[in-house]
């Protein structure tokens, strides 16, 4: 995922969860956001950058009674555990999250997350972006990895790690 696709992501999932009555009231954004430069190149493209970046959801008028605000940060929990499997890799914070009650049925509920995105480049010759002398469109690629290999050491048999004379 990349440009900013896990805020829209976990908005999707926590706009699932909701009462349908709470989708106007539903609101996600970026800020504090920091353009990490980190040139990868990645066979079918490239990352140039990665995409530092506090998410904010907030729920307003959540009606707590209907909906307990523990599901919707477990939600948050089990969605982050599951998808941004970088977390622990750059070290990003837990969620922080705020219940300010409006009145006995209802409260505002702000979750705010740090992600860590890379930005990716696709070879683009109508692309938009001009990068190294080539053209290129930000969008997401697939990343081939290898399942088998052989290591082959000064000439030696498929598998060898011994020298050959």
């Amino acid at each position: 995922m990349s440009q900013g696709y896990y805020l829209q992501a976990l908005s999707g999932v926590i706009k699932e969860l909701l009462p349908r009555k709470c989708h106007k009231d539903f609101d996600a954004w970026m800020q504090n956001g920091t353009l990490r430069l980190a040139p990868k190149h990645g066979g079918n493209g490239m990352q140039l950058a990665r995409l530092d970046y506090q998410a904010v959801f907030l729920i307003e008028d959540l009606p707590f009674k209907e909906l307990d605000p523990a599901l919707v940060l477990a939600t948050v929990a089990a969605w982050l555990q599951d998808v941004d499997t970088e977390r622990e890799q750059f070290e990003l914070p837990d969620p922080d999250y705020d219940v300010e009650p409006i009145d006995d049925r209802t409260a505002d509920l702000t979750i705010s997350v740090q992600f860590s995105e890379p930005l990716f480049l696709l070879p683009d010759a109508a692309g938009p972006i001009a990068y190294g002398g080539q053209r290129y469109s930000v969008a997401p690629y697939e990343v081939w990895v290898a399942e088998t290999g052989q290591v082959r050491v000064n000439g030696g048999q498929p598998g060898s790690t011994e020298e050959q004379p």
